[in-house]
């Protein structure tokens, strides 16, 4: 932040802040937090540049601060609270009232008290005692059955992160962020916010605006890299094509969290040429493992499909896929992905440490070129009839149907086949859904036992607080039909 003091680094929600205010201001606020290595403190804030403040002081002190989905309900937060241990709890105004119960009898740094603690003080960085391999964050996993998992993060791996994400998402010296994701996940803090602070960068909060007012936001900021979420990025095409002026200073569209359809990257892709940047990783990896580049989406690129891939291993990392047995598999074979990097977690909270690789309970292929192509999680695979069914498969299909804006696929207990495949979709807004279209869709391009015995027209498909969809939810909801 010292070559960029006067340069902004916070744009939205009524407040501009510069790196040199914001820089004094979690130096403050270190100081006054008294706490140290060995200590846990829990942040849940919400998008604003207090927040993030928040997460660099406790880094000044040593400690290790325990993120907080804020998006989770309030005994979801009692129970990841409980869980971290933390000693001290930092959250913003939008969410004092409804903590009050859950937050009693904890030390609470309230916005007013954050205010106080960040006015005054000293603005020299704190000498920082301990060991840099000590837990520096804590990230809980969002997974869509059983407890989340405290994945800890070392200050010195977050460090390693923070400074590896300029190269792996093309982040120039002073890069402007359209920030469309929220501190509610532990990713966007290390993946984007902090790797643009560390290049001088700006973040400009922009989650929940419509693709017309992200895009002219953006034109009007002069951003140069954003985030495409699943949902929105057809309409965020749709949006750039009409206002091309914002590609005059783009450079970076990333897109990571969740399969997106192939036909979604297809189109995103013909609207903003090769700025687009598809990547796959896990909480556990820190920094993502795989990523696409520019030529990617140039003639004489090697993938076998490269808008249903997620590109190729990144220079720290490397991808393999194995069969059950652990024995890696040839090329075009459909395994589990094991992943190593040089930012692989230290270890669960409280658990034993981690190794040096990851199962990641993902299915995944690699073809002949190295690209990997993601088919969902291993968990989520159907067995019908003794045949191995993929979900995204299926979804990647039944994506190409009229009217047609989410789907997905899930097994269902069958007294004859085991199990047999089921879909719920969502329909565009102000469309119709033909499932007898999409019946007969799916019977021209993939095999009969892939075909969904029936398919749910549905509102919308339930999520977790990280939006991962509840497939297990669906699978209760429509199990008995």
């Amino acid at each position: 932040m010292g070559r960029r003091r006067s340069a902004v680094a916070f744009r939205g929600h009524g407040v501009a802040r510069t790196h040199g205010e914001s820089r004094d201001r979690a130096v403050r606020f270190a100081h006054a937090l008294g706490t140290g290595p060995g200590d846990r403190v829990a942040l849940v804030v919400e998008d604003r540049a207090d927040g993030v403040e928040a997460y660099l002081g406790v880094g000044l002190t040593g400690a290790t601060a325990v993120h907080v989905n804020d998006r989770l309900a309030v005994p979801e937060i009692a129970e990841v609270l409980a869980r971290s241990g933390a000693g001290t709890v930092v959250v913003t105004a939008g969410h004092v009232e409804r903590l009050e119960d859950t937050l009693r009898g904890l030390d609470v740094v309230t916005p007013s008290r954050y205010r106080d603690m960040v006015a005054a003080g000293s603005t020299a960085v704190p000498r920082t005692p301990g060991d840099p391999d000590l837990p520096g964050i804590v990230g809980f996993t969002s997974g869509t059955t059983g407890r989340p998992k405290g994945v800890v993060h070392t200050h010195r791996n977050l460090d390693r992160i923070v400074r590896h994400m300029p190269a792996h998402d093309g982040l120039r010296w002073g890069s402007r962020c359209g920030f469309t994701g929220t501190l509610a996940f532990v990713a966007g803090i290390w993946g984007v916010v902090l790797p643009h602070l560390y290049v001088g960068g700006e973040i400009s909060f922009l989650a929940g605006l419509d693709p017309e007012r992200w895009v002219g936001t953006m034109i009007a900021e002069r951003t140069n890299f954003t985030y495409a979420p699943t949902p929105l990025m057809t309409a965020f095409a749709d949006a750039v094509r009409k206002r091309p002026a914002v590609l005059d200073h783009l450079d970076g569209v990333l897109h990571s969290g969740s399969l997106a359809s192939r036909d979604a990257v297809a189109d995103l892709v013909d609207a903003i040429g090769p700025r687009y940047v598809e990547t796959y990783g896990m909480t556990e990896t820190g920094a993502p493992v795989t990523a696409t580049v520019p030529d990617d989406w140039r003639a004489g690129c090697a993938a076998s499909d490269p808008y249903a891939s997620a590109g190729r291993a990144v220079p720290i990392a490397s991808v393999s896929i194995v069969g059950p047995d652990g024995e890696p598999l040839p090329a075009g074979e459909t395994g589990e992905i094991v992943v190593r990097s040089e930012t692989l977690f230290s270890g669960y909270l409280d658990g034993a440490p981690a190794g040096d690789s990851v199962r990641t309970g993902d299915l995944g292929a690699l073809d002949d070129a190295g690209y990997l192509y993601v088919r969902g999680r291993s968990k989520d695979m159907i067995v019908t009839g003794g045949m191995n069914v993929f979900p995204a498969e299926v979804e990647q299909v039944l994506a190409l149907g009229d009217g047609v804006a989410e789907v997905a696929v899930f097994g269902v207990a069958h007294p004859r086949w085991g199990e047999t495949v089921t879909a719920a979709v969502v329909p565009r807004p102000g469309a119709a859904v033909d499932t007898a279209a999409l019946d007969v869709l799916v019977r021209e391009r993939l095999a009969s036992y892939k075909k969904p015995t029936s398919i749910h027209v549905v509102d919308a498909l339930p999520r977790t607080a990280s939006l991962k969809v509840r497939k297990d939810e669906l699978q209760r909801r429509f199990g008995a039909s």
